[in-house]
């Protein structure tokens, strides 16, 4: 891999955030708990929608603790805990810099490209969203029969990224992922459906087509107003599903199938050597997930220049079930962490079978503290909706292809907003610690030292009093907004007499300005 430095990396991305002064406050803000007992909510692929909320169009870090125990009948099982808890921030305590927190537009896509309803206020300004990924659907929307002269047909994510821009009044951040290039890039000659990696020639895998293609591809969505600031070469090259296109690239080339790392480094140079107007930076390897030592190993064929962003996904490497615990991937996260050597991490897909709301609020916190990633991109934003008695799947359900028709705004909606909405891309995470570990506590301050965000969870089935020790963090007002039980929904509410109410498995976002 011959390419130097492949991008210099903005500020946002440095994996040094700057120094924030230390701020002083007299006093000491409380954080109540009363004893509500919040709703499982299922979302996921496929499923139905009891216990979800059904909105009109127009409506809208440092861990708590160490280990798992600790909870009264809850994580632990080592039996009660005091009520008063005490969460202690460390304003100066500076970790990663955020880049923020987003979702997947990469299928269904044609259920939201026609909609002028306020859907994308719900799914942009409402939820905080940072991030759009979408897919590389040049050439490669049919399955077979296309070549390089096929013509863009993209429309459906040009009218998206359009109309997402026009909500927030600026673009989002674009993450664009390839699923498969063209059928006639292929070994097997198709994009889905059979096993396939890059086509050969002469017995040499074709890494400088692939590439041009990647080229090709970027110019023609630019052409169309859609300019990704990253992209994916591959989106999980490391699994295979003939339901959906796929491309199998190992971390080292062998007879089966091509290298990743040969791979990007064609892309890369490509890109460099491109007229381009944007030269979007590059995240890898994206693999499927983090157990079995995957990243690593695709890693250790990557050269570090050709790259910006250490990115994967998160479908192994946890434990079992259609809801993984939270913790089960403390240990893996720790390894990618340690394997980043300095670059960002972003967690680029992950949305399990039948994810619940604080399931998945709890695995956002473990990603930002554990592992101390700069980005969280769910999985689905939007999707179809379920089949009859699965759980739903994404964040916002919409019924069809009709742009009437209804949609539904599901409980890990809110696990999301509650770190996105009161946090921007530029903020950075600082130290936050809780006197016991049925409390998971994180904390982000804002670019100039004014602005601090703390999200709270209790993971016990008991209510408790959490006392927020600012450490001489100075503000002059105060909000909170909490989640719990089955119905509140990040409902707002004041800091009244220092103090507000947050159920057992509630979750509350704290926002101090000044």
């Amino acid at each position: 891999m011959r390419q130097g430095a492949y991008l210099t990396l903005p500020a946002y991305l440095s994996p040094r955030p700057r120094h924030l002064a230390a701020r002083r406050l007299p006093a000491v803000a409380l954080v109540s708990t009363w004893a509500l007992v919040a709703a499982w909510a299922p979302s996921g692929c496929g499923g139905d929608s009891s216990g979800l909320r059904v909105v009109p169009p127009e409506g809208n870090g440092g861990g708590g603790g160490s280990g798992s125990g600790g909870a009264s009948g809850g994580v632990g099982g080592s039996g009660p805990i005091d009520p008063d808890q005490t969460v202690t921030i460390a304003p100066t305590e500076l970790h990663q810099t955020l880049v923020g927190f987003g979702g997947a537009v990469a299928f269904y896509t044609n259920f939201l490209s026609a909609r002028t309803d306020g859907i994308y206020t719900v799914l942009f300004n409402d939820l905080g969203l940072d991030i759009l990924r979408i897919g590389n659907w040049y050439q490669n929307q049919p399955a077979t029969g296309t070549s390089t002269t096929t013509a863009f047909s993209d429309s459906a994510i040009v009218a998206v990224v359009a109309r997402a821009s026009a909500a927030l009044g600026h673009a989002p951040k674009l993450l664009m992922s390839s699923w498969s290039p063209p059928s006639y890039l292929k070994s097997n000659g198709m994009t889905k459906g059979t096993r396939g990696t890059l086509i050969q020639s002469g017995g040499a895998y074709q890494y400088v087509p692939f590439a041009d293609w990647w080229v090709r591809s970027l110019a023609a969505y630019a052409a169309q107003g859609v300019v990704p600031d990253y992209i994916s070469i591959q989106n999980e090259p490391d699994f295979f599903n003939a339901g959906w296109e796929t491309c199998q690239l190992d971390a080292a080339e062998g007879t089966a199938n091509a290298a990743y790392g040969r791979a990007l480094d064609a892309v890369a140079t490509a890109i460099q050597g491109s007229s381009l107007a944007t030269k979007p930076l590059i995240v890898g390897p994206e693999t499927a997930g983090i157990g079995n030592n995957a990243v690593p190993r695709y890693l250790a064929h990557m050269t570090a220049s050709q790259f910006s962003v250490l990115a994967h996904h998160l479908y192994n490497g946890g434990g079992g079930g259609s809801d993984p615990a939270p913790d089960s991937f403390t240990t893996p996260m720790t390894n990618v962490a340690n394997a980043a050597a300095g670059k960002p991490i972003f967690m680029t897909e992950y949305a399990p079978t039948t994810p619940s709301m604080f399931n998945t609020a709890w695995l956002i916190h473990n990603a930002l503290t554990v592992e101390g990633v700069s980005a969280y991109i769910y999985w689905d934003l939007i999707w179809a909706p379920p089949a009859a008695g699965a759980a739903p799947t994404g964040l916002v359900t919409i019924a069809s292809a009709n742009p009437s028709s209804a949609y539904t705004i599901n409980d890990t909606y809110y696990a999301v907003k509650h770190f996105a909405r009161w946090t921007d891309p530029g903020w950075t995470r600082v130290g936050a610690s809780a006197s016991a570990s049925a409390i998971r506590a994180s904390a982000f301050v804002s670019p100039d030292g004014e602005s601090l965000t703390v999200v709270l969870l209790n993971s016990d089935t008991a209510a408790h009093l959490v006392t927020l020790d600012l450490g001489g963090f100075a503000y002059g007002t105060s909000n909170v907004f909490r989640t719990s039980g089955t119905a509140e929904r990040a409902v707002a509410m004041p800091l009244t007499d220092s103090a507000v109410d947050l159920p057992a498995r509630g979750i509350a976002t704290v926002v101090l300005t000044p």
